[in-house]
C-alpha cells in the first residue's frame, strides 16, 4: 500500500464508523417508506414526519413518532403512542391509542382502548369489545358488542349490544342499543329506534331513546 493509500483510508475512516441511525432515512416526496414486518416480533416506527408502508405478517406495531403515516396490513396489536399519527390498516385483533390526535382506520377491531385526548378511530365493521378512557376521542362504528366510556368522548355506531357508561360528559349517538347502564354524569346518549333496557343510575343525564315505529 503506498503512502497516499493511506493516508485516504485515514480520512475516511471516521465516515466510515459513522452509525447509520444519526439522521432520518431519506424519503422522497410522494413516496412511502417500505418497513418489513414479521409475526412474532415489535415493529418500532420512530421516526417524525415519515410515510412507512408496512408489508408482510405483523405482529406488534409501535408507533411513537410523530405526525407519521402508517398504511399497514393485518397485525397482532397496534400501539399509538406519539400525538397526530395517521394509521390505516387492515382488520386488528388488538388496538391501543394511547398519544393525542391521533387517527386509525380499519375495517374492524377485536378488542379497542383508547386513553389520549382529540383521537379519531373509525371501524367499518364490527368492534368486539372498546373501551375509552380519555377526553375529546371520537369512535365511530357500525357494530360494538361491549362498549365502556370511563372518560369523556363521543361515541357513534349503527347498534351497540351493551354499553356501559361511568365517565360524565360523554356523547352517545345509536340507531340501536340492546342494554345501557349508566353511572355517570351529564352524559347525553340517543338511540334512533328499537327497545332499550335502561339503568340510570347517575345525573343530569339527557336521554332520548325513542321506540321502535309500528306499521
Amino acid at each position: 500500500m503506498t503512502r497516499t493509500s493511506a493516508l485516504r483510508l485515514l480520512l475516511l475512516a471516521p465516515l466510515l464508523l459513522a452509525p447509520t441511525l444519526a439522521a432520518a432515512p431519506a424519503q422522497a416526496d410522494g413516496l412511502a417508506l417500505p418497513v418489513q414486518c414479521e409475526l412474532g416480533e415489535e415493529t418500532v416506527l420512530a421516526w417524525d414526519d415519515v410515510a412507512y408502508d408496512l408489508r408482510g405478517t405483523c405482529g406488534v406495531v409501535r408507533v411513537t413518532a410523530d405526525g407519521a403515516t402508517v398504511t399497514m396490513p393485518s397485525a397482532t396489536r397496534l400501539v399509538v403512542e406519539g400525538a397526530g399519527n395517521a394509521v390505516i390498516a387492515k382488520p386488528l385483533a388488538d388496538v391501543e391509542v394511547v398519544g393525542s390526535g391521533a387517527t386509525v382506520t380499519t375495517p374492524s377491531v377485536q378488542h379497542l382502548t383508547a386513553s389520549g385526548t382529540g383521537s379519531s378511530i373509525e371501524v367499518a365493521g364490527l368492534v368486539e369489545h372498546a373501551e375509552l378512557t380519555g377526553t375529546s376521542t371520537v369512535l365511530s362504528a357500525d357494530t360494538i358488542n361491549v362498549l365502556r366510556l370511563r372518560g369523556a368522548d363521543t361515541v357513534s355506531a349503527r347498534k351497540a349490544f351493551r354499553t356501559r357508561i361511568t365517565g360524565s360528559d360523554n356523547v352517545l349517538r345509536l340507531t340501536r342499543s340492546d342494554r345501557l347502564v349508566l353511572t355517570g354524569n351529564r352524559n347525553a346518549v340517543t338511540v334512533a329506534r328499537g327497545r332499550t333496557t335502561l339503568r340510570d343510575r347517575g345525573e343530569d343525564n339527557v336521554l332520548d331513546l325513542r321506540p321502535r315505529r309500528r306499521r
